[in-house]
């Protein structure tokens, strides 16, 4: 892959988990394209930067406080690149324990016309047991 886009893409994750950290639901959805679709677990899936940045707000507002994204694989397709990672949620919803969320996710970022790397299709789930 191409190493520039590679780093790229690791600093815009970055900057999600920064997003995330200081609460700015606005500056995780501006990570996305206009057209952006998300698929977030147990949950329909999210058309658009102005859903993605509703769906950020509601997490941030539902106690997620961090977010880590590691790089495991991404691939150059042209205008594109599909990226294969691991994350770790921290997550304290009010007036409750924290607690981490460790999974794994797949996104298909796209370059847009000024040069730009966004967040064009983004689908996670957890790898924690469900079992209690």
């Amino acid at each position: 892959m191409d190493e520039q886009a590679r780093r790229e893409i690791e600093k815009i994750n970055r900057r999600f988990g920064e997003g995330i950290r200081h609460g700015d639901a606005a500056a995780v959805g501006a990570l996305y394209t206009d057209d952006a679709l998300l698929m977030p677990p147990n949950s329909e899936m999210v058309h658009g930067k102005e859903g993605t940045t509703k769906f950020w707000a509601g997490a941030i507002k539902m106690g997620v406080k961090d977010a880590v994204l590691h790089t495991v694989e991404a691939h150059l397709k042209g205008d594109t690149v599909e990226e294969v990672g691991k994350y770790t949620l921290k997550i304290q919803p009010e007036g409750q324990s924290a607690f981490e969320d460790k999974g794994k996710y797949v996104v298909l970022w796209k370059q847009t016309s000024d040069g730009t790397w966004r967040l064009h299709r983004d689908i996670w789930n957890s790898s924690l047991s469900t079992k209690k």
